[in-house]
């Protein structure tokens, strides 16, 4: 074998095993995302709205255009901006499960290549507005693409009354770090937004911690069950 030759060999090999030892290293700081997560502290926003987006803002009225007072996630940002139910992250195989106590949504995400955000099933089978979802790893993140979601309310709590057209799509990036873990969720939507909306939330591991049922019903959700505010409170 040439000298020339035994360098390329040589060299093909010191590639593959530094490229198989940064795969084992990404798989295993992705096995970090596995358990029970709870929000720690307030989610960072960034917003730049367009001229329809500051007039649909405008427009919204919490008490009938509140979808949680139907019982119904708005948006997956909607759901982690509630502050005490946790979420349940699992990977398992060719399937990503994300399990939300608020509003009880169980979301299943399938981890196939080649398979497109467009011909993905719905992501929460009982709510077709929340769209389509793949995921894929990048390194040790993982990534979800969403599309197919559907024209309404986008968050009602962190951003009360912003909205999205039904050309929105969304990126969530979920970070590990320890017993720590972000999501930088991104959404671009021309219609109502400037530039692309970035909502960056920090979940704290909640070690035991489990997903109970939220149980919502809209006679206890709507805002017709809460005593009206008296105008002298004592």
């Amino acid at each position: 074998m040439s000298g020339t030759r035994t360098r390329a060999v040589v060299a093909t090999v010191i590639y593959v095993a530094i490229t198989a030892a940064a795969t084992m290293s990404a798989q295993s700081k992705r096995a970090e995302l596995d358990g029970v997560w709870i929000l720690a502290g307030n989610a960072q926003i960034d917003l730049t709205l367009t001229p329809a987006g500051e007039a649909a803002r405008a427009r919204y009225n919490y008490l009938k255009d509140d979808p949680a007072m139907r019982c119904i996630p708005a948006t997956f940002t909607r759901v982690m901006h509630t502050p005490s139910p946790p979420i349940e992250v699992r990977q398992r195989g060719d399937e990503l499960e994300i399990n939300y106590e608020f509003m009880d949504v169980h979301r299943r995400v399938p981890i196939k290549p080649g398979l497109a955000v467009n011909d993905a099933p719905y992501t929460v089978k009982e709510h077709p507005h929340l769209g389509r979802s793949v995921g894929h790893y990048d390194g040790d993140a993982l990534v979800i693409d969403t599309v197919d979601q559907r024209a309404g309310i986008l968050d009602t709590l962190g951003a009360p009354g912003l909205v999205q057209s039904d050309q929105m799509r969304t990126e969530e990036r979920f970070i590990p770090n320890g017993n720590r873990m972000t999501i930088v969720v991104t959404h671009y939507d021309p219609v109502y937004y400037a530039k692309p909306l970035v909502v960056t939330f920090t979940y704290q591991r909640l070690p035991g911690g489990e997903i109970l049922p939220w149980d919502c019903t809209p006679e206890k959700a709507s805002y017709d069950a809460f005593p009206p505010k008296s105008d002298n409170p004592r």
